[in-house]
């Protein structure tokens, strides 16, 4: 029984390192990712918070900062404009709003037709086995 262990340890060794070298990729991935919105968070409170805290020349300095950085930065220039473009689409999804009662109507409205469709097929298929 030992040697039936001991090679099924030598045969799944690789198999688990390989499994672990997978799971480490996916957390520096994860964690990168993370740490690349958050920073870009911080960065957004940072630029608000200027206006409101600090003298106007820093202001003028931080801001042109981020200005110089979009227009040099490819990665950054990305990754901005996917940022607010994952913004604005979470907030048009909910804006102008839509009326509750009227989504239910036409949900409701669209399973009744589909009833409607699934019980005229079945009646179709009883008739066609009740001829042939």
């Amino acid at each position: 029984m030992s040697a039936h262990r001991k090679a099924v340890r030598i045969v799944t060794f690789p198999f688990r390192a390989m499994w672990f070298l997978v799971l480490l990729a996916n957390f520096l991935v994860v964690a990168i990712v993370c740490a690349v919105i958050i920073a870009f968070v911080a960065y957004g409170l940072a630029l608000t918070l200027s206006y409101l805290l600090l003298p106007t020349e820093w202001t003028r300095a931080l801001w042109q900062w981020a200005a110089d950085l979009y227009a040099h930065s490819h990665w950054f220039k990305g990754v901005t404009v996917t940022i607010f473009v994952i913004l604005f689409l979470s907030i048009l999804k909910v804006w102008p709003g839509s009326d509750p009662k009227a989504d239910a109507a036409r949900e409701r409205e669209a399973k009744r037709l589909n009833d409607d469709l699934v019980a005229a097929r079945q009646q179709a298929q009883a008739q066609a086995k009740l001829r042939g």
